[in-house]
């Protein structure tokens, strides 16, 4: 049996990464809270885990599944795979069993390493490492109890550590896991996601849809209008400005290539999965509260600090919270969030 890897957080992301990291040969524990995971884990207790999707493997049964988080803390390396609404939560569950030489991974992070330092030094605790990916390896949704479907194969992702110098411990630390590359700090992988171009004006633009197909909506299969992709285009121009002002690099793939060929299912039935993937089904989905306050504020933050005109992300911005009455720019992971801790980030 390999090297053991703990995964808190048995979501879709995180009970797919333990499929793919079983077949590879590592011992692997997946832990979550029972309330989260209860359903999911009789089933793959009885038929593994059923996963759908290019380079995945069904049937595989991770060497083991607790509710118990010190259980999942005795091995060193440890990824968290939670969206940002609860890494604040995971953090303070993990932090009575934090050691000095664990390495910690979010994916993806959003900023979340930032959450974990300060509730582990809140707590006088320290992890060895702290680093996230810009981005979640996996495009994938629960189908049900123990079933999962993935759109793509883990291209390679970018790595930032917190603080900054410890970048390349992290992608030294985890590059035997999946493929990676050292990003220039938490700030630059994060606006580089995806999501912060895609999922904010894809939610906004297709609230009707919505209304009229609840979670049957999928948004790269109903929800891409020529309208909503010159939306994106907009604000994926203004990240490109941001970025570089800010001297930092726009890595990113343009998004038009991948939403022109979701637009045409006859001429890329290959993508038929990804265009199939469900959500979101509401002004309350992820889509909407994490991608504004965790992405599309930043590069709000970003563009004033930069001292850049961001007309689309402000808009935006602006139409998320006065339909969720949220102010997801006070809330959000910001500039004036960071505060202090710039420092270290850059």
């Amino acid at each position: 049996m390999g090297e053991k890897i703990a995964i808190v957080g048995a979501g879709a992301a995180g009970t797919v990464t333990a499929a793919y990291l079983t077949e590879k040969g590592f011992h692997v524990i997946l832990c979550d809270k029972e309330e989260h995971c209860r359903e999911d884990f009789k089933s793959i207790a009885e038929n593994g885990i059923t996963v759908k999707g290019p380079g995945l493997i069904s049937g595989l049964y991770p060497k083991t599944l607790t509710h118990n988080i010190a259980e999942a803390m005795e091995a060193r390396k440890v990824l968290v795979c939670v969206s940002s609404g609860r890494q604040q939560e995971i953090a303070e569950w993990m932090s009575p069993y934090i050691r000095s030489d664990h390495s910690l991974l979010l994916m993806p992070g959003n900023l979340g390493t930032l959450v974990f330092h300060r509730v582990f030094q809140r707590e006088n605790r320290q992890a060895g490492l702290l680093a996230e990916l810009g981005e979640c390896p996996w495009a994938v949704r629960r189908l049900s109890a123990g079933s999962y479907v993935s759109a793509m194969p883990p291209g390679q992702k970018r790595i930032a550590g917190f603080p900054a110098k410890d970048t390349q411990k992290a992608l030294d630390d985890f590059q035997d896991l999946f493929p990676l590359k050292a990003g220039s700090n938490l700030v630059e992988i994060c606006l580089n996601s995806p999501n912060v171009i895609t999922h904010l004006p894809g939610t906004l633009l297709n609230l009707g849809g919505m209304e009229q197909k609840g979670k049957d909506f999928a948004l790269f299969k109903d929800g891409l209008s020529y309208a909503c992709i010159q939306c994106m285009k907009l604000l994926e121009t203004e990240r490109k400005q941001v970025l570089k002002a800010m001297g930092m690099e726009c890595f990113a793939s343009p998004v038009e290539p991948l939403l022109l060929m979701l637009k045409n299912p006859e001429d890329h039935p290959e993508l038929e999965i990804f265009r199939g993937l469900a959500g979101p089904d509401g002004p309350e989905h992820r889509f909407l509260t994490e991608d504004a306050s965790c992405g599309v504020a930043l590069l709000v933050s970003s563009a004033r600090k930069a001292g850049i005109e961001a007309r689309m992300a402000e808009a935006l911005l602006t139409l998320a919270n006065g339909i969720s009455e949220t102010d997801y720019y006070r809330l959000g992971r910001t500039w004036e969030w960071i505060g202090e801790e710039r420092e270290k980030i850059l």
